[in-house]
């Protein structure tokens, strides 16, 4: 999430740069105080807001072990043990390419994101419109548009992508079994962080989305990770699919 603050702040930096000199030489010299204006809460604020976020993400990564060994972390739920009732299950999960399809919440999810970001792309033009006809001070209203339907274009954009790279994961991925260390609700919705290992028996840490608003911490999870890169993973309790 800080890291999609931090690209929605560079967008922010990037449209005020652009923006400052046409204001300033559209509008001459009464364009200048609305220029400066401009730059000061477009420019100057979101990039101490970037360096404060930036700051922020150091800090959480220096927190995460450089090696699997130097994590001091709990055993296992007994939960996360697969049972011998689960075993054929496992064993189905474990065969690739998976058969892998939206939940009934899924489709309702792609449905909406997929009505709302043609309607954020037209108010986008808008914006732009409005941009290109103003040459005072009433500009500002307009980059305000501007810049808060980027933002809500770019997380539907960000939905899809992670939809694509969930929906890879799932059908390619490896098995592993994992389990839910903390659960919280946010501003978006509710997240987890979850464990688990991959082949190797090296010991990774993920966060995601939980679109069921079912799990609860310790509750096991079959996790798909990618070989080549055991880092990207994906949790199928808490994703919009179901296999098979």
């Amino acid at each position: 999430m800080l890291r999609d603050d931090l690209r929605t702040m560079w967008i922010s930096v990037g449209v005020a740069i652009l923006l400052v000199p046409v204001i300033w030489m559209k509008g001459g010299s009464e364009g200048i105080g609305g220029a400066i204006g401009l730059a000061i809460t477009f420019v100057a604020l979101p990039l101490v807001l970037v360096l404060f976020t930036k700051r922020r993400i150091s800090r959480l990564a220096a927190l995460q072990p450089s090696t699997p060994q130097e994590i001091v972390h709990e055993a296992a739920p007994a939960l996360t043990t697969s049972a011998a009732s689960d075993q054929e299950t496992d064993a189905f999960l474990a065969m690739r390419p998976r058969m892998v399809r939206l939940t009934r919440r899924g489709y309702s999810f792609v449905a909406g994101i997929a009505l709302l970001t043609p309607f954020v792309a037209w108010l986008l033009s808008v914006a732009l419109r409005g941009i290109a006809g103003q040459w005072n001070i009433a500009i500002v209203k307009y980059v305000l548009a501007l810049l808060l339907w980027s933002s809500v274009l770019w997380r539907c954009v960000s939905f899809f992508r992670n939809r694509i790279r969930e929906r890879r994961l799932l059908m390619n991925g490896e098995l592993s079994h994992g389990f839910v260390l903390n659960q919280s609700k946010t501003a978006f919705g509710s997240q987890i962080v979850y464990r688990y290992r991959d082949l190797g028996g090296k010991l990774f840490q993920n966060c995601a989305t939980d679109f069921s608003n079912t799990l609860y911490e310790d509750m096991p999870l079959h996790v798909f990770y990618d070989q080549l890169d055991s880092c990207e993973s994906a949790a199928l309790e808490s994703s919009l699919y179901r296999v098979g």
